[in-house]
Order: structure tokens, then C-alpha cells, then sequence
């Protein structure tokens, strides 16, 4: 992965997209890491970003480019990047599978933790419709072959290296000929569980996907319970 400067906002990060008209990227505006525990005892994480307006990073001069991905004009048009796995409803991204009973998530540990998702090629191309995340970028496109390293800080946050390719699905091109790479640092926001369980099947379902269940607390998210970090 190149190496993206987190000097000018350490607090959320910079996305890049090789070979678009901003080689050093954009600040990203909004992110946030977050947990859910399934009806199977399963843990995923969730991540959303929104990326500064793209012209934020000053206007470029245009000229006559390749393609869509080169040209300064396209991108003015479409403002700005959200990858998220929760912006267009839960029920249209499923995030990272990060742990599932008996093989926790290390929250504990300095080693980088390395979760994957939607690797290419794709078996069918109705799994279009069906990946992880979804993004608007140069309209509503789309993203697979993901790639997420969660590294422990000394602060307790995570350095988090994210990055996958890149179909320009929108102007029906199915090729995942692009990339993005970002770089954020962040805390684990919450993890939210079933409403159905009791206290104590929600503790047991956290110490079976996580290695440090003391870290959180029980609380309300949006009105549905959550394991919240203690602060």
C-alpha cells in the first residue's frame, strides 16, 4: 500500500485514488468504526466514510483526459466519496465478518489484524448487487476485492489501512480496474446486539468474538442496545 500522510488531520485520515487528478488524495470529513453481533454470535464491522469535497483540495486545470477517472471535470461533478456499509441501510451492506464465536477480534494486542471481503473475481456478476459496501464516488459505483488492517495504538484506537478496487458501475463499466487506498485513525465506536438477548447472553455472545470484554459497558445506540466502550 502507498504510504498516505495523516499530518495535516491525524483524527480522520486521506483517502486516495490512484490515477485521478488528486495524486495526494482527499481529507476524509466523516468516519466512523463500528460493531454489530448477529443472531449467530458473529461479529462485523461496519465502517462509513465521506470524503471532503473533491475540489477542496484545489481546482485542477483541465484538459483533455482518457477517461472519466483522469478528468478534473467528471469529478467536480459528482462532489464528493461515501463508502459506507451503513449510509444506504443495513440491509444493503453487510461490512467486515471481523470474529465469530470461539475466534475473537484482539483488541488487546499490538499485531495487526487484517479482515477481507468480496475478493475478485466475482463468481456471478449478479454479486453487483450483493457486496459488503457500497460507494458513490463518480455516481453510484461499486467496490470489491476489500482489504481492511485494524493496528492498535497506545491511546487504545487503531490505525486502519483500508483499501479495495473500484468498478465505475454507474456508466456501466463492470471492470474493477480502479483503486482506492485510505489511511484513518479511529476508536471502535460501540457494538451493538439483538434485542432478544438478556444481559447475560449478550456478555456471553461479547467474550466469545472479543479478547477484551472488561473494555465495554452496556448502553443504548439509536435506542438499541450496545456494548460502548468505557471511557
Amino acid at each position: 500500500m502507498e504510504r498516505i500522510d495523516l499530518e495535516d488531520n491525524p483524527a480522520r485520515g486521506r483517502i486516495v485514488f490512484p490515477g485521478n487528478p488528486w495524486p495526494a488524495g482527499h481529507a476524509i470529513e466523516e468516519f466512523a468504526w463500528t460493531g454489530r453481533i448477529d443472531e449467530n454470535g458473529n461479529l462485523w464491522f461496519d465502517l462509513h466514510l465521506r470524503s471532503a469535497r473533491y475540489v477542496a483540495e484545489g481546482d485542477v486545470e483541465s484538459a483533455v483526459a482518457a477517461d472519466d477517472w483522469s478528468s478534473p471535470e467528471v469529478w467536480r461533478n459528482y462532489g464528493s466519496c461515501t463508502l459506507s456499509s451503513t449510509y444506504w441501510g443495513e440491509d444493503d451492506g453487510t461490512g467486515f465478518l471481523a470474529a465469530t464465536p470461539g475466534n475473537p477480534f484482539h483488541l488487546k494486542e499490538l499485531t495487526p489484524q487484517r479482515l477481507t471481503a468480496d475478493p475478485l473475481p466475482l463468481i456471478e456478476i449478479d454479486q453487483l448487487e450483493y457486496l459488503a459496501f457500497n460507494i458513490y464516488l463518480l455516481g453510484h459505483d461499486s467496490v470489491a476485492d476489500q482489504e481492511v488492517v485494524f493496528t492498535r495504538r497506545p491511546d487504545g484506537s487503531h490505525d486502519i489501512a483500508w483499501r479495495g478496487r473500484i468498478a465505475l458501475t454507474y456508466v456501466d463499466d463492470a471492470e474493477f480496474r480502479h483503486r482506492f487506498e485510505a489511511r484513518i485513525v479511529a476508536p471502535l465506536e460501540y457494538i451493538r446486539y439483538p434485542a432478544s438477548l438478556s444481559l447475560e447472553e449478550a456478555h456471553d455472545h461479547l467474550q466469545a468474538v472479543v479478547d477484551a470484554p472488561e473494555f465495554f459497558s452496556t448502553g443504548l445506540v439509536d435506542g438499541q442496545p450496545a456494548w460502548v466502550p468505557n471511557r
